[in-house]
C-alpha cells in the first residue's frame, strides 16, 4: 500500500469532521453509528437511551471540538473512539445521578439499569469490538461490490458472493459453478481471485483505522478474532 493511499485514513476524516465538514462527519456517524449503539445496550442502556446516547455523543464530539484536537499519534481509531465514548456516557449518568440527587427532572438515560453492567467493562469493549469488526466486514464487502458493479460486473459478484469469507448461505459450490456457467475448477480459480482482492481490500479497510502502517496486521488479527469470539 503507497504512503498516498495510506494517507486517506479515518483520522483524515476525523480532521475534516473537527474543521467542520458535514460530510466527514456524516460518513463517520453512517460506519460507526452501530458499533457505538450495540456497545451502550451491552452497558444496559435501552434501544431509546443508546440512540440518545450516540446522538449526544456525535454532537458532543462536534461541540467540544474533540475531533479537532484528535491526533494520528493517538493509535487505532477504534480505541479513540471506544474511549471517547465511554467517557460520554459517564458524564451522562453522572449528570443524570446529579439530577436525582438535586430533585429535579430526571429524564433521559437510564443510568441505574446500566450501573451494574459497567462495572464489568471488559463485556461491552468486547461486544463494542466484535461490532466494529463486522461493520468493517460489511463495508469492505460493499466497497468490493461497488467496484464490480462499476465495472459491469455485478450479476457475476453476486454470483460469486456466497463463497467470500463470512458470507452465510446454503448454496454449494456446485450450484455456484452452475449459475456462473463455468466448470468447477475455472470456478475455484474465479473465486480464488475473488478472495485475494477481498483480503486487499479488507486491509485496506483496516489501513484506515490505524495511525501507522506497521499496526495493520495486528490490527487485522484482534478484529478477525473478535468477530471469531476468540
Amino acid at each position: 500500500m503507497s504512503d498516498a493511499a495510506f494517507q486517506t485514513t479515518r483520522w483524515t476524516l476525523v480532521r475534516a469532521a473537527g474543521q467542520g465538514a458535514e460530510r466527514a462527519l456524516g460518513e463517520l456517524c453512517t460506519i460507526y453509528r452501530a458499533p457505538l449503539l450495540r456497545h451502550a445496550r451491552r452497558r444496559g442502556l435501552s434501544a431509546a437511551d443508546a440512540e440518545d446516547a450516540v446522538q449526544c455523543f456525535f454532537a458532543r464530539l462536534l461541540r467540544l471540538d474533540s475531533f479537532a484536537a484528535a491526533r494520528r499519534d493517538q493509535g487505532r481509531f477504534r480505541a479513540f473512539l471506544l474511549g471517547a465514548f465511554n467517557h460520554c456516557l459517564a458524564d451522562l449518568r453522572d449528570r443524570e445521578r446529579a439530577e436525582k440527587r438535586g430533585g429535579g427532572r430526571v429524564g433521559g438515560l437510564d443510568t441505574e439499569a446500566w450501573s451494574a453492567v459497567a462495572a464489568d467493562q471488559a463485556g461491552p469493549d468486547a461486544e463494542f469490538d466484535r461490532a466494529w469488526a463486522l461493520t468493517l466486514l460489511e463495508t469492505t464487502f460493499a466497497r468490493l461490490r461497488a467496484e464490480h458493479v462499476a465495472i459491469g460486473r455485478g450479476e457475476w459478484f453476486d454470483t460469486l458472493a456466497p463463497c467470500l469469507p463470512g458470507r452465510t448461505s446454503e448454496t454449494t459450490f456446485a450450484e455456484v459453478a452452475a449459475r456462473a456457467g463455468l466448470g468447477e475448477p475455472a470456478l475455484r480459480v474465479a473465486v480464488h481471485r475473488l478472495r485475494k482482492r477481498y483480503r486487499e481490500v479488507l486491509r485496506g479497510e483496516v489501513a484506515r483505522t490505524v495511525a501507522d502502517p506497521s499496526e495493520i496486521d495486528a490490527e487485522l488479527r484482534h478484529l478477525l478474532a473478535a468477530v471469531s469470539g476468540a
